[in-house]
């Protein structure tokens, strides 16, 4: 449903998702570079030769930080316009629901619905949609530049890193439940401070 809501962004998530690969890539490159960096550079005493590394380095940086500026900004442009057309639905369908609807239901659960919830959606395409891209672009160079350096190594950090992706993935399905829950009693709670306040 979510992405019926995102259908009329899609040139527009393209180019998020360019950005979130060079930002990811520019990321995975600065980390990269310091190998050389010490290696050819600093050891050696090649002072020339690193004052312009560190202009190359300063380069990938900026142009990784001009990056996630782009689809910081095209994000909060996404998700703004998104939420607004989500509310107006929200509004529009609860002006057809029965008078029964709103017998049984608070109106700090509606509130809720409007508010928090929302918020919850919008917090998601803002920034946790584009984190989790982020990071599995950042995930895959990373690991590609470790087979790359060394082997070996990698071997060993992929030990902990399925031990860590198993335990995510477990806290990650009971979460899910309780997050539920939650949102369910804060609808409760804010109808019975609504319901309080009005009595009052």
């Amino acid at each position: 449903k979510l992405m019926g809501y995102l259908g009329r962004y899609k040139a527009l998530l393209v180019i998020v998702v360019i950005l979130l690969f060079i930002s990811a890539a520019c990321s995975v490159a600065g980390s990269y570079l310091i190998k050389p960096l010490i290696n050819d550079y600093i050891l050696p005493g090649d002072f020339i030769g690193l004052a312009k590394m560190l202009c190359v380095m300063a380069g990938v940086y900026v142009v990784g930080a001009v990056c996630s500026y782009g689809y910081a900004r095209i994000m909060v442009h996404v998700a703004q316009n998104t939420v607004a057309k989500l509310r107006a639905d929200l509004f529009n369908k609860m002006q057809k629901l029965p008078l029964k609807f709103f017998d049984t239901h608070t109106h700090g659960e509606l509130m809720s619905r409007f508010t928090n919830d929302v918020d919850n959606v919008q917090m998601m395409l803002e920034q946790s949609m584009v984190q989790l891209i982020s990071s599995a672009f950042t995930f895959v160079g990373i690991v590609a530049m470790m087979i790359v350096l060394s082997p070996t190594l990698f071997a060993f950090a992929l030990i902990f890193l399925i031990i860590m992706l198993i335990t995510v993935s477990q806290i990650g399905k009971k979460s899910r439940k309780y997050f539920r829950l939650q949102q369910k009693n804060l609808g409760v709670m804010n109808g019975n401070i609504e319901e309080s306040v009005e009595g009052m």
